[in-house]
């Protein structure tokens, strides 16, 4: 049995970690805001803390010891400097929830050009260890961090690596995509364009790209949480998946067709869907194996998850149909 803290857990594959803890018999306390209702009642300890605000975070676990500490949050490289400094040596190591995005080449905007990588990215071929950042860009702006993602999550993955004083891993996710609670409404931005006929946009001959199962997800990051690992690990299905396997899904579980209709140039589309890539862009899924980790191939789960949306959205839709008759 291990303590573990998670900093946010109330949305999307967060939840879904903290039931893993739990289900596996590990306690586990939260820091989030305090905002979001979640479903876990007395099962967790609960601390509120804003990130947002400088000093919350270490004042809200000041005293605390945890064995892991997996910080869903952390999307800049201050955010990542003042964990490191709120839990100081009084965590047993650090789960850091990064992004496939720190491969992207296109948000290397900073002054640090992109590395040499492979289109399927392996961990080692960005060292983010030895990876410059600055906490004194204006993270705190909404705008400026949306538009520099992926060099914010680079620049956390640094920050924390220069700053922790205990082991850390680095866990890159890839596109997470779930039946239910996803906030990000990828499927259902397909499912919506098949049942009222209308277009989904991709780029000509799109390119595929990593994506992994909400539940995948969750169960690595416990297992980070509460086994020896360390290191950088990309989380990710061992297979990929281009907006064509995303619509096939959908048209097999709504027995209608796609519409796709490709763009050379589709940027600000609002009909472009999130999975067309202009280029092949992802990564590979071999380090997670060879340390005995297998994700579930997109092949497996996507067909199940489009179902199981589709169902979903059609009972929200027909309990609407009836208030308003």
């Amino acid at each position: 049995m291990a303590d573990v803290c998670v900093v946010g857990g109330t949305r999307f594959f967060g939840k879904l970690l903290v039931k893993r803890l739990l289900d596996a018999g590990h306690r586990v306390t939260v820091v989030n805001r305090g905002i979001t209702p979640d479903p876990f009642g007395t099962s967790v300890r609960r601390l509120v803390a804003d990130l947002n605000v400088p000093g919350e975070l270490a004042w809200a676990v000041t005293g605390e010891r945890f064995d892991a500490v997996v910080h869903q949050m952390c999307y800049t490289s201050k955010a990542a400097v003042e964990a490191a400094e709120a839990f100081g040596d009084r965590a047993g190591k650090f789960v850091l929830t990064s992004s496939m995005e720190v491969y992207n080449k296109d948000t290397f905007r900073w002054r640090i050009p992109a590395p040499a990588m492979s289109v399927f990215a392996r961990e080692e071929e960005l060292d983010t260890a030895h990876y410059a950042y600055d906490t004194e860009l204006p993270w705190e702006d909404p705008a400026y961090l949306g538009a520099n993602y992926g060099e914010g999550k680079r620049q956390a993955e640094a920050a924390l690596l220069a700053t922790s004083r205990v082991p850390v891993v680095i866990a890159r996710v890839a596109h997470v995509l779930a039946a239910k609670g996803d906030f990000t409404g990828r499927v259902d931005f397909h499912l919506d364009r098949v049942r009222d006929g209308r277009p989904i946009v991709a780029h000509a001959a799109p390119g595929r790209t990593s994506l992994v199962h909400a539940e995948d997800a969750a169960t690595f990051l416990a297992r980070a949480a509460t086994t020896g690992m360390t290191g950088t690990v990309n989380v990710t299905s061992p297979d990929t998946a281009d907006v064509y396997d995303v619509c096939a899904a959908v048209e097999a579980a709504t027995g209608l067709r796609a519409h796709v209709v490709e763009k050379q140039d589709p940027a600000g589309d609002p009909d472009l869907s999130p999975f067309s890539c202009p280029a092949d862009f992802g990564m590979s899924a071999e380090r997670a194996a060879s340390l005995g980790h297998r994700f579930t191939p997109v092949s497996e789960w996507l067909p199940a998850l489009a179902r199981t949306a589709a169902a979903a959205t059609a009972a929200t839709a027909a309990a609407v149909a009836v208030q308003e008759k």
